[in-house]
């Protein structure tokens, strides 16, 4: 199998191209223990810039209310790096997986890190849009997260990490 081309943000003025053959996701859903909008919750974000880039990943983080919910994807060695660090990190806990496996192409390929918090935008919000469901988003499922991420994303309700002032 030949290796994949990604497109990852700009870097410089330039496309930063990643090459890998296998790709993972996983799909969790946490507890966090500082307030939103908190030094925690910016400190999060911009490891993400950091780190991501760095690492090849890609993805969505959103906060809402006392949860965080983040989908990553990217070389299996990077994602599970990643989940090492933060099933380790104080800042959350009850860390519960929601999905995890390969995935043939990325979702978020354009996106260090997407990026949503409540109120700005709300899980509750997009299942009422779509007329019922489960709303609260530590109890629904990886499908409905994933839908709601996907459509942040394609309305512009979504920022990238990097774009991200605090």
């Amino acid at each position: 199998m030949g290796a994949e081309q990604f497109r990852l943000p700009m870097m410089k003025g330039k496309p930063l191209i990643m090459r890998h053959e296998t790709l993972m996701c996983w799909l969790y859903v946490s507890t966090a223990k500082a307030p939103p909008r908190s030094q925690d919750d910016a400190l999060i974000y911009l490891q993400a810039k950091n780190r991501n880039h760095r690492d090849a990943l890609t993805g969505y983080l959103h906060r809402e209310g006392k949860y965080y919910v983040q989908y990553v994807e990217g070389p299996p060695e990077s994602v599970n790096q990643l989940r090492a660090r933060i099933d380790e990190d104080p800042r959350h806990h009850d860390l519960r997986v929601l999905h995890e496996g390969p995935v043939a192409r990325r979702r978020f390929a354009d996106w260090d890190m997407a990026l949503t918090r409540a109120p700005d935008c709300t899980f509750r919000d997009f299942q009422a849009r779509r007329g019922g469901g489960e709303t609260d988003i530590s109890k629904a499922s990886a499908r409905d997260i994933l839908a709601f991420m996907e459509e942040a994303v394609q309305t512009g309700q979504a920022r990238c990490v990097s774009q991200m002032a605090g």
